[in-house]
């Protein structure tokens, strides 16, 4: 598995891997009609606008030698008004692969893309009930807000994980 930066032609993959890793990932926390209602189509046509959108929307995919994608990250500059430079706006694994290392991979590839572009400071929100957020914990994120959403008919809780030195990740 290899991490490279995405490109136009990944947008039909990364959509898939997003619609797949929300369907398995979010089963019992999300309703299951929204899951089921996803559009791999739909994505595609989004992600086709996110990654047109040049060095200000970082995009990694990890890549099998048969050039299969089965996860990506995203982000870029912060959306919000927290005091950190800079945000993960996506990040799915597939479940095939997740817990065996290509997540941190993956997000200190990312935290190294940041630092060369004079990013020093990240945040990430994630779903309260998604276990996945025990990566962030132990890359050293600390909890600084919650905030409810909306997804769907539902209003889920979110965390958000910061850290105020990307060495943090890195080292």
């Amino acid at each position: 598995m290899k991490i490279r930066h995405a490109e136009v032609k990944d947008a039909a993959q990364i959509a898939k891997v997003q619609v797949q890793s929300w369907q398995a990932s979010y089963k019992g926390i999300v309703d299951s009609d929204y899951l089921t209602g996803m559009s791999i189509d739909e994505r595609t046509l989004r992600w086709k606008e996110w990654l047109l959108q040049g060095p200000s929307h970082i995009v990694f995919v990890l890549e099998d030698d048969h050039n299969d994608i089965w996860g990506f990250i995203s982000g870029g500059r912060i959306r919000s008004d927290h005091p950190y430079d800079s945000e993960i706006y996506a990040f799915y694994l597939l479940k095939e692969i997740q817990q065996k290392g290509y997540g941190t991979k993956m997000i200190k590839r990312f935290s190294q893309q940041l630092v060369k572009q004079g990013e020093k400071s990240m945040i990430v929100w994630v779903l309260k009930d998604n276990p996945a957020k025990k990566a962030y914990i132990s890359l050293r994120g600390i909890k600084i807000d919650e905030e409810l959403i909306a997804i769907g008919n539902q209003s889920l809780m979110e965390e958000c994980y910061a850290w105020q030195d990307l060495q943090l990740i890195l080292d």
